[in-house]
C-alpha cells in the first residue's frame, strides 16, 4: 500500500513539473507579412518590431512568413476558405478586410480594445476597419498617394514640374521628345495602374461622388461627364506615351527598377515609396500632389488608414493575438515613420528623417479629405473588376465611356 501511494505521489509530482514547463513555454503564433522583398520600405522597420516583441514579450514567439502582396491576398483568401488563416495577418481594410469579416474569418477586438489603447490613434484611424460597431483591424499607417518628381531630371531637361495636368501633359511631350519615359507604372500587376485612375478621376469627381461610388451608396453613379473626363485625362497620358511601353506587362517593382536608377522622372504611388529612395534620391525626389484640373478639389487625396493587422477567428489564443497584433501594428507604425515608409496611424514622438515622407506628411496635414482607393473600398468582384477595366483601358481595349459603362455594372448586384 505505502508502495502503491509513493508511487502515485511520484506520478503526481511528475505531472506537477511537466505542467509546470509547459506553463514555462512561450506561446506560438503565426504571423503573415507582406514585405518578403528586401526592397521593401516596411521590411527594415518591420525587422525592428519583430525584434522590439521578442524582447518586450518572451511569453509569446512569433512564427513569420513572408510573402509578395498580390502572392498573399491570394493565399489568404485560399487559407480563409479553410480556417487556416494564420493567428496574426496582414490584409487590406475597408471591402478587402470586409470579404473577410463577412465570411467570419476575423476576430472582432472589441473585447480587447480599451479606451486607453484608442485614445494612442490618431483621429478616424479605425474608420475603416470597423463594421456594425466592432473593431476587426488595426492600422499601422496612414496612407496616400501622391506625385514623386526626380528633380534632377526637372532641371536637366529644362522641364516645369507640373501644378495643372495642361502642365503635366506638356512635360509628358518634352520628356518623351528628349527620349526619356515620363511616368513609371507596373500595369502587370493592376492595382499600380489604379493609383494613378483614382487620383486622376478624383480630380474631376471629387471625394464626395466618390466616395459614394465606392461604397454603393444608393443613387451613385459612374455614368456622368465628370467620370468620363477623369478616365478621359487618364487615356490622353496614355496616348502621349507617358508610360513605358511594356507597361502592361511590368510587375511593381520592375517598373520601379528605372525610376530608382533616376532615368524616370514621375511616379504616382503610395507614400510607402518614399522609404525605398536611398538617401541619395531622397536629395533628387520631391512628393508633390497629384496636379490640379479646376474642379474645386484639387487637395483632396487618396489614402487613408488603408491596411493593418488583423486576427483570425479561429486562433487557439486570441488574447496572445491581440496583444501581438497590438504591438506589431503600433510599432510598426512608429518604426516606419521613423525610417520615411509611411506616415503614422499611432500618435508619436519620433522624428522622420526622410526628407521626402516629412514632404507628404505636411501636405496631408492640409489636405482636404483622404478617400481610400477603389480597389480597396470595394470588395469581392467589384474590387477585381475596377482593377481589370482599367487594365483594359491600359492595353486600349476599352474607352473611357466603356469603363463607366462597366463600372456602373457595380451597382446590380
Amino acid at each position: 500500500m505505502k508502495k502503491l501511494l509513493a508511487v502515485a505521489l511520484a506520478v503526481a509530482m511528475l505531472l506537477g513539473i511537466m505542467s509546470f514547463a509547459s506553463a514555462d513555454e512561450p506561446v506560438v503564433l503565426k504571423v503573415a507579412s507582406i514585405w518578403s522583398a528586401e526592397t521593401e520600405a516596411n521590411r527594415a522597420p518591420m525587422l525592428k518590431t519583430l525584434a522590439e516583441f521578442e524582447e518586450a514579450h518572451p511569453e509569446i514567439k512569433l512564427e513569420v512568413e513572408w510573402y509578395e502582396a498580390n502572392a498573399w491576398k491570394d493565399q489568404g483568401e485560399t487559407l480563409a476558405l479553410s480556417d487556416s488563416l494564420p493567428d496574426v495577418f496582414y490584409w487590406n481594410a475597408g471591402g478587402v478586410l470586409w470579404n473577410l469579416v463577412s465570411s467570419g474569418d476575423i476576430l472582432a477586438m472589441d473585447e480587447y480594445l480599451t479606451d486607453e489603447i484608442k485614445d494612442r490613434l490618431i483621429g478616424g484611424a479605425l474608420a475603416n476597419m470597423t463594421f456594425d460597431g466592432k473593431v476587426y483591424q488595426l492600422p499601422y499607417t496612414n496612407a496616400c498617394s501622391c506625385l514623386y518628381c526626380n528633380t534632377e531630371l526637372f532641371e536637366k531637361y529644362n522641364v516645369k514640374i507640373p501644378e495643372t495636368l495642361d502642365e503635366l501633359y506638356e512635360a509628358v511631350k518634352a520628356f518623351k521628345a528628349a527620349g526619356v519615359t515620363p511616368m513609371a507604372l507596373g500595369g502587370g500587376d493592376k492595382w499600380p495602374t489604379n493609383m494613378y485612375t483614382d487620383l486622376i478621376t478624383l480630380r474631376f469627381v471629387g471625394d464626395a461622388a466618390a466616395r459614394a461610388c465606392y461604397y454603393k451608396t444608393e443613387g451613385a453613379t459612374f455614368k456622368t461627364q465628370d467620370w468620363i473626363d477623369g478616365m478621359t485625362a487618364f487615356k490622353t497620358l496614355i496616348d502621349l506615351g507617358a508610360f513605358p511601353d511594356d507597361a502592361l506587362s511590368l510587375t511593381r517593382d520592375e517598373s520601379e527598377v528605372p525610376y530608382f536608377a533616376g532615368e524616370i522622372p514621375m511616379y504616382v504611388h503610395g507614400q510607402w515609396f518614399s522609404g525605398s529612395l536611398s538617401e541619395e534620391m531622397q536629395q533628387k525626389v520631391k512628393a508633390v500632389k497629384f496636379p490640379a484640373v479646376g474642379k474645386g478639389h484639387d487637395n483632396e487625396w487618396m489614402g487613408g488608414p488603408a491596411e493593418g493587422f488583423s486576427i483570425s477567428a479561429h486562433t487557439e489564443h486570441p488574447a496572445e493575438a491581440f496583444v501581438a497584433a497590438q504591438f506589431l501594428a503600433e510599432h510598426q507604425s512608429k518604426n516606419g515613420f521613423e525610417c520615411g515608409a509611411g506616415l503614422p496611424a499611432w500618435k508619436t514622438d519620433v522624428q522622420c528623417g526622410n526628407p521626402v515622407m516629412n514632404q507628404i506628411a505636411e501636405q496631408v496635414a492640409v489636405g482636404d479629405s483622404l478617400l481610400l482607393w477603389g480597389n480597396t473600398a470595394l470588395s469581392g468582384d467589384d474590387a477585381t473588376l475596377i482593377g481589370d477595366t482599367v487594365y483594359d483601358v491600359l492595353a486600349g481595349k476599352t474607352t473611357p465611356e466603356q469603363w463607366c459603362e462597366d463600372m456602373e455594372t457595380i451597382f446590380a448586384k
